[in-house]
């Protein structure tokens, strides 16, 4: 595609932007909206909440969506080429408006699509039983909402039957039946199409861009905020399983590796974490949890935040960070992103990874 490369890194670069009405039932483009301001909008996207992604958009003039959604969209001019981008497609809301004799102002607040499976709920309780497709049910789910869809293919049926209460909504229940069968919760990319996607191991993700200051590009801006809290690492799991129809069971596993800065042996202290489990055969497999969960818990998160200039990349993909100056190198996850709707799309991505010590 042209615009993976493309010299976003350009100094000399342009960008405008449009806002335009969609139809909510064939997501046809129907007309631009001039009454949104060009410049001065912010779109936020943060893998790490269930919606994904929200904007801010002030507005000045009056217009009317009624049911329709919204895109937007930036046009690039740089080395003499035009790239064209869909940013998103959202549900707007228009809380409050201002008005005087002269004009009529105020901001929209919008939602990502996935809002549409987070505000339709069940009615009655409901229970997938074993053997079920997790992946054909979700996107059932999905269809009845008016959502399309791209989902990644599987075998994968669920083991154990998956249970929901009355007022369960449509977008928790699809993450559930997804993270049973090894899939990432949902995703929607930027013309609205829910993404439905096997999980994979960050640490097998290359990173797609390099943000540097050294002399092949300066990319960033001054400030790069460094996070690393290690203080709650528990070096303890206590696994509990409590079922009316079995007897109670408890299993633990303790870090005391004299190797590891989290255990007890180097802490000095226990750190417990409790773990609920609702069924498991027997004491042996509980025991196989309480060892898993502690192997999961043994790490902390380090992050890094940074600003830059737009560079096409999205949540979940694998950037990697040079600090020349500071002899900071840094490879890790996207997990959200802050976009600035004017010249330069200055963005604030916030990187992160797992620390095993």
């Amino acid at each position: 595609m042209a615009w993976q490369s493309s010299n976003w890194f350009s100094s000399n670069r342009v960008d405008t932007f449009k806002y335009v009405e969609v139809d909510k039932n064939s997501f046809q483009n129907i007309r631009e909206v001039d009454a949104i301001v060009e410049c001065g909008g912010t779109i936020k996207f943060n893998a790490l909440t269930s919606l994904k992604v929200s904007a801010e958009l002030p507005f000045v003039g009056d217009f009317d969506l009624g049911n329709n959604y919204l895109r937007v969209y930036s046009t690039s001019w740089f080395g003499g080429q035009e790239i064209n981008l869909c940013h998103a497609t959202l549900i707007a809301s228009r809380p409050a408006t201002s008005y005087t004799g002269t004009s009529t102002t105020g901001a929209l607040e919008c939602y990502s699509l996935l809002k549409l499976l987070e505000d339709t709920a069940i009615e009655e309780p409901l229970t997938y039983t074993a053997g079920a497709d997790p992946v054909g049910q979700a996107t059932l789910l999905i269809s009845k909402v008016g959502l399309p869809f791209i989902a990644s293919s599987t075998t994968m049926k669920l083991s154990t039957p998956r249970s929901y209460e009355a007022g369960t909504s449509y977008l928790e229940i699809c993450n559930d039946l997804l993270g049973a069968a090894g899939f990432c919760e949902l995703d929607i990319d930027s013309l609205g199409n829910v993404r439905i996607s096997k999980y994979t191991d960050p640490a097998y993700r290359l990173p797609v861009w390099t943000l540097r200051d050294d002399d092949k590009e300066v990319v960033f801006g001054a400030e790069v905020s460094h996070e690393l809290d290690t203080f709650d690492v528990p070096n303890k799991v206590i696994a509990v399983m409590s079922n009316v129809d079995k007897a109670s069971m408890i299993a633990t596993a303790t870090n005391t590796d004299p190797t590891s800065v989290f255990s007890t042996v180097q802490r000095g202290r226990t750190i417990a974490h409790v773990e609920k489990v609702s069924d498991v055969e027997s004491q042996s497999a509980l025991t196989d949890v309480a060892k898993r969960v502690l192997a999961e818990k043994s790490s902390a998160v380090e992050s890094i935040t940074i600003e830059h200039p737009f560079l096409p990349f999205n949540t979940g993909d694998a950037l990697a960070l040079v600090y020349t100056k500071h002899q900071l190198e840094f490879s890790g996850i996207a997990v959200s992103k802050e976009l600035l709707l004017k010249r330069g799309m200055f963005t604030k991505t916030c990187i992160r990874r797992f620390v095993r010590r």
